[in-house]
């Protein structure tokens, strides 16, 4: 069985506005998955990938701005690991338009993208949490 990503209060940054972001961005793959394991058509699958991809790219400049503003000294490494994220995402979306077996989907959904986001908020994104948090003026 393939487990919900949901948001917790351990997971907050201390940014109301990331918060709200991380949790719509869980919801969200949590949406894609469940259209996938329900077997939606094409369209549908098409445009919850889609929404996904805007919402992760409006979400990531607004983390990576929050950091620029706090003058986060890892920013550069925490951005690395955003690109490497969209480019894994970017093969993703090809996959899907490729015909990829909506079995092979949902693993990777599951497996990499709920698990990537989960993991990243945890640790990497607690990591400039804790340092905002020291250097408030």
């Amino acid at each position: 069985m393939i487990s919900s990503f949901e948001w917790t209060k351990d997971m907050s940054v201390g940014d109301e506005t990331i918060d709200r972001q991380h949790q719509q961005l869980l919801k969200e793959i949590d949406i894609l998955l469940s259209v996938l394991i329900a077997g939606a058509d094409e369209t549908a699958i098409a445009s919850a990938v889609a929404f996904l991809s805007d919402y992760i790219a409006t979400h990531l400049a607004y983390e990576e701005e929050y950091m620029r503003q706090h003058g986060y000294p890892d920013i550069d490494f925490h951005i690395s690991l955003h690109r490497d994220f969209i480019d894994h995402y970017e093969l993703f979306k090809k996959e899907v338009t490729d015909g990829v077996p909506r079995k092979e989907l949902i693993s990777e959904i599951a497996q990499y993208v709920g698990a990537w986001w989960l993991k990243h908020i945890l640790i990497e994104d607690k990591k400039y949490a804790r340092y905002v948090a020291e250097h408030r003026k």
